[in-house]
């Protein structure tokens, strides 16, 4: 059985963390994302399971690997990387793993609210400029600040608690209402037009679908307090990107952090530019812990699948 982890030797820092795949075939270990499909095929050829964490895996590429029985993804939402039903189609099982990152990304939520509310991103490109001012560094306070959460799924109940814990005050929208968050943190239920309405600070972490795809939309932003700001560390295709970019440099909001993208690496880095956005590669999940945890979840996701398909 040949199997190869196509591009994330980097998630890997001891290989003693693989060691249960090379006593089951003969594993092959890349890191960086291949650069054309004829690459993958190189890395990848003749493999029975592939795992993978950072490259989008197109139908041409499943097309040109006719052993593939297992396409296991190292991270959460690969519905976002692969077209799940055609891989399936073709004999595929494709596999997912939840909950590695949760506090990673629910840590960097709160790290970008900091940055954005104390301006400190754009005080350091001053002074790395040689220029010493406060003019437009003037920020604002977690504390007492109207914080909002979009999702209170795993990672957006860890912002909600968070954010409480500094003081702020949390409100929240979701479907399923958590009751530990609302008896144990007297953290309230809005709606979302609310939630856009009143925060000071908007964190979204809701799960990408095709139902819900750019549902933060025009409407929505234009909703938003003129000195609000708005993180996304969830997924892009949760928000109308041109919208919030016209919203950015119109300033018609005070400030964003992206660390999502409609395609990765992004078609254009205009959002970027802006001084009043932090940017950042989709490194929301990436720590040293949630890295090693990953690993270890999908070793154990494709052992745990070997036998339903025959391997």
């Amino acid at each position: 059985m040949k199997i190869c982890i196509i591009d994330s030797k980097c998630f890997i820092s001891d290989e003693s963390m693989v060691e249960d795949l090379k006593k089951i075939g003969d594993l092959a270990l890349y890191d960086g994302i291949p650069e054309s499909t004829d690459e993958v095929v190189r890395r990848a050829k003749d493999s029975d399971i592939i795992l993978f964490g950072l490259m989008q895996f197109t139908n041409e590429m499943l097309d040109r690997l006719p052993n593939l029985k297992i396409l296991q993804f190292i991270g959460t939402g690969v519905w976002n990387f692969v077209d799940v039903e055609y891989a399936e189609s073709k004999g595929i099982k494709v596999l997912n793993i939840e909950g590695y990152g949760n506090n990673a990304v629910a840590e960097f939520a709160l790290s970008c609210a900091f940055s954005l509310a104390r301006r400190i991103t754009l005080a350091n490109n001053l002074m790395k400029e040689r220029r010493w001012t406060i003019e437009n560094l003037e920020g604002i306070e977690i504390e007492g600040s109207v914080f909002g959460v979009i999702g209170t799924g795993n990672i957006g109940a860890l912002v909600a608690k968070k954010a409480k814990l500094l003081g702020a005050h949390v409100i929240a929208c979701d479907i399923y209402e958590s009751d530990e968050l609302k008896t144990k943190y007297g953290i309230k239920y809005v709606s979302m037009d609310e939630i856009f309405q009143q925060a000071d600070i908007v964190s979204v972490h809701m799960k990408a679908t095709k139902e819900n795809e750019k549902i933060i939309g025009k409407a929505l932003l234009q909703k938003m307090k003129k000195n609000a700001l708005f993180i996304n560390v969830a997924r892009a295709e949760l928000v109308d990107n041109d919208a919030l970019y016209e919203m950015l440099i119109k300033n018609k909001i005070a400030g964003a952090a992206i660390d999502v993208y409609d395609s990765e690496p992004p078609a254009d880095y205009r959002i970027s530019d802006l001084p009043n956005v932090i940017a950042t590669p989709h490194i929301g999940y990436y720590t040293r812990n949630a890295s090693d945890k990953s690993v270890l979840l999908a070793v154990e996701s494709v052992l745990k699948n070997i036998g339903s398909i025959g391997l």
